[in-house]
């Protein structure tokens, strides 16, 4: 039996996800076991995820995955190549995934892997061009592009198709995959599914095969009725989206405000200096435009900059609003040990026991009993990281339920 990984964040999980993994089924005749890595209640944009890490595993189990396991808040919510680095460190080191699939844009060339072999190796006559690139005062990602357009040009290569790679989302985070399997001498190979339908960033519906973005806007502008998405996702998507407003409200950026700006405030520059992501006075405009912004979106905006783009600063928000500071992340350089939030059977889960080179959490508080003191740790961030985000989006407060009450789903 073959077991395939897809790393996702399914929020929502809509028709186009149901089609990759429809496409796996059929490549390997039904005879493949599909394991999600799901990014925990925060998003690597930046943003809290519209319903919460339990909401979209059960998305995932009806839609046909075998296993549902948790990417970390600390891990998830960082740069494309740090997100894509540790899901792949994390896949590899469970070791029961022969294949990771991705949704490109660019399957039907070989961009994709001729662009991660050069990123992994880094020739100096590109590392050269990034790094004049990035002496411009350009964001990472734009200084890269510039640098591989220009090297890749250099090298005879039809740079019209490339430049197209480097500027799709979903190629890039391909492209990152590829790097961390070269960079981490994995032998799990990959599978990529052409996307179909929208962009990654397209915030229109079209028929049938929408964005995540223009689902999560079209529910925003309609007030959470699922009407106007019926089409573009699952019945099953929707059947549980139906039942998860009825106790939590869909989360965005916008919601969690006052948290964020008071996370801002009550630290001076110095302070917020401590934190990823935050230098070259990014700080004083945080502190400049916190209190006369009237949204977050209006807040983004007044600090991008031509290094920091809205994602950029998106993310450092979170890890402000959630105290991941820059000691976290010295601390916690990979994550440590994985966590099950739903299996269709057991005998996986024992499976996953036996081969995994990291602790198996099916009980968090059994697990947090017997873990070390660093372990111990990165279950309170993340324990803290879920409580924000319930305390915001629970509409009865009273329906609380801390992480330590919640067992894997089978």
């Amino acid at each position: 039996m073959n077991i395939v990984g897809i790393i996702c964040e399914y929020n929502p999980l809509h028709n186009g996800h149901k089609h990759q993994i429809d496409e796996i089924k059929a490549l390997f005749k039904n005879d493949a076991l599909i394991v999600c890595l799901l990014s925990s209640n925060y998003v690597q944009r930046g943003e809290p995820a519209l319903v919460d890490k339990y909401a979209r595993a059960d998305m995932a189990i009806e839609s046909g995955a075998d296993m549902v396991l948790e990417y970390p808040t600390l891990f998830c919510c960082t740069s494309a190549e740090a997100y894509a680095q540790n899901a792949i460190y994390l896949l590899n080191s469970i070791g029961i995934i022969d294949y990771i699939s991705y949704g490109s844009k660019s399957v039907d060339s070989n961009n994709v892997k001729s662009i991660s072999s050069i990123l992994a190796n880094e020739p100096s006559q590109y590392k050269i061009m990034l790094k004049d690139e990035l002496s411009r005062g350009l964001s990472f990602p734009k200084a890269r592009e510039n640098a591989l357009s220009e090297y890749l040009e250099n090298k005879g290569y039809n740079i019209n198709s490339y430049r197209q790679t480097l500027q799709s989302s979903n190629d890039i985070l391909a492209i990152e995959y590829e790097k961390a399997l070269i960079r981490q001498k994995s032998q799990i190979k990959t599978i990529p599914i052409k996307r179909v339908g929208s962009d990654y960033n397209d915030d229109s519906l079209c028929d049938t095969f929408s964005s995540a973005t223009a689902i999560r806007k079209t529910l925003s502008e309609n007030n959470g009725y699922l009407t106007k998405i019926s089409e573009q996702i699952p019945i099953t998507t929707k059947r549980i989206l139906k039942e998860y407003k009825k106790y939590k409200c869909f989360a965005n950026i916008e919601l969690f405000k006052d948290i964020i700006s008071y996370s801002i405030m009550e630290k001076d520059a110095n302070e917020l200096c401590l934190y990823p992501l935050v230098n070259e006075g990014i700080e004083n405009l945080l502190q400049k435009y916190v209190t006369s912004s009237s949204s977050i979106s209006t807040f983004i905006d007044s600090c991008v900059t031509k290094r920091y783009p809205s994602t950029r600063i998106q993310r450092l928000l979170m890890h402000i609003m959630l105290g991941a500071n820059k000691g976290l992340y010295s601390k916690y350089k990979k994550p440590e040990y994985i966590r099950v939030l739903a299996s269709k059977n057991k005998n996986l889960i024992s499976l996953l026991s036996n081969t995994s080179n990291l602790p198996v959490v099916t009980s968090l508080k059994k697990s947090y009993d017997s873990f070390d003191l660093n372990k111990k740790g990165l279950i309170e961030f993340e324990n803290k990281a879920c409580d924000i985000y319930n305390h915001v989006v629970l509409k009865d407060k009273n329906n609380y339920k801390s992480e330590f009450s919640i067992k894997t789903k089978i």
